[in-house]
């Protein structure tokens, strides 16, 4: 691909992820159940990693011609001008990509770090908060699933790479009974849920993202959604609700400051109002289900999927796809597959031909 076609995927890819991420939005304001509202949020990162790769993997549908009007001149301008841009772009996006991807490594052995020097509970413990809480919830997570005692200014929180683990401090594995059961309903849901994967999908989006500023917010919701996930299981009825509330308090009360993470108990003062605020007046309010939302958010993707800017003055006025990309198309040809992997006039030739047409018609 050339700086032409990078300028047009990477300006269309913003145009589609800005109208992924506005159908995301309505469908998750259409529902009232939490755990639809955390598949619309699924839903939109994995489209927009779909529509990445279909854009550096796939042929691009070009719907109109509006440089077919210009003649050699305004061709040529438009052209260097866009080449220019093109590798501008491309430059600065791949350098976002690799700050993010090292951002993220170091911070993925940071967290592996500290959590090494958190110490497992001793079996007889591990037993004991196994039988706390439902069976259900450790399906399928008891065979590996450990506990581990986590700092007391950090709270409660749950971690999954390979193995899943519960981190929960001391004093709440001795002191009240209730309260401990809410917060291990709470993290193991998360676990439960895939929780850890579906941040791995929003991180992965955001990575190749990272310039839209759209994706970031959305990522904040779909965070907080999340939350809003583990605090239905933690709680049920009012009386439940309330002893739930009391817990999420006394856990905020003993923390001089909001920690880090993504999957902590809770992040800021305004989250945990939010969830707060969402639980007291939930109690007992029919919820809309709204299950086809997810589904309307990956057929959104698939329409917008061919909406592309006709942003290349090159391109062929003679096919409605653009050639397929060399990368896809030369591990096609190795399996015997024949795909158009060129333009009808060659970009090189094209412009060599443009610059001869327009020295002729200024030698004139």
């Amino acid at each position: 691909m050339n700086s032409l076609q990078w300028l047009q995927v990477l300006l269309s890819l913003s145009l589609q992820a800005t109208l992924v991420i506005g159908v995301a939005w309505g469908m998750e304001r259409w529902t009232d159940a939490a755990v639809t509202k955390s598949r619309v949020w699924n839903a939109c990162f994995v489209s927009l990693l779909l529509l990445l790769a279909m854009g550096v993997l796939l042929p691009r549908l070009e719907w109109i011609h509006p440089w077919s009007g210009l003649g050699p001149k305004g061709l040529l301008a438009v052209a260097n001008t866009e080449f220019v841009l093109g590798a501008s772009l491309l430059a600065v996006w791949v350098g976002g990509v690799g700050v993010m991807i090292v951002r993220w490594c170091m911070q993925f052995f940071a967290v592996r770090s500290f959590l090494s020097r958190c110490p497992p509970y001793p079996e007889a413990v591990q037993e004991q908060l196994r039988r706390r809480v439902p069976a259900e919830l450790l399906t399928p997570l008891i065979d590996e699933l450990c506990y581990r005692e986590s700092p007391q200014d950090l709270g409660p929180f749950c971690y999954q790479f390979h193995r899943p683990l519960v981190f929960l401090p001391r004093t709440l594995v001795e002191g009240d009974p209730v309260e401990l059961e809410h917060v291990l309903r709470h993290e193991l849901t998360h676990l439960k849920t895939q929780h850890p994967m579906q941040l791995f999908l929003q991180k992965a989006a955001q990575v190749f993202f990272w310039f839209h500023p759209l994706v970031w917010v959305s990522g904040r919701r779909s965070s907080l959604v999340r939350e809003f996930v583990c605090d239905d299981a933690a709680s049920g009825d009012a009386q439940s609700t309330a002893l739930y509330l009391r817990t999420l308090l006394r856990l905020v009360e003993n923390r001089s400051a909001p920690p880090e993470g993504s999957l902590m108990f809770w992040r800021s003062q305004s989250e945990l109002r939010l969830r707060a605020r969402r639980l007291a007046f939930a109690v007992d309010r029919p919820t809309s289900a709204g299950r086809l939302g997810p589904v309307l958010v990956c057929a959104a993707a698939l329409a917008v999927s061919q909406l592309w800017l006709p942003t290349n003055p090159l391109a062929s006025h003679y096919a409605s796809y653009s050639p397929w990309p060399s990368w896809t198309a030369t591990v096609a040809h190795s399996f015997g597959v024949r795909l158009r992997d060129f333009e009808s006039y060659d970009t090189a030739v094209q412009l060599e031909e443009l610059l001869e047409a327009h020295e002729a018609l200024a030698s004139e």
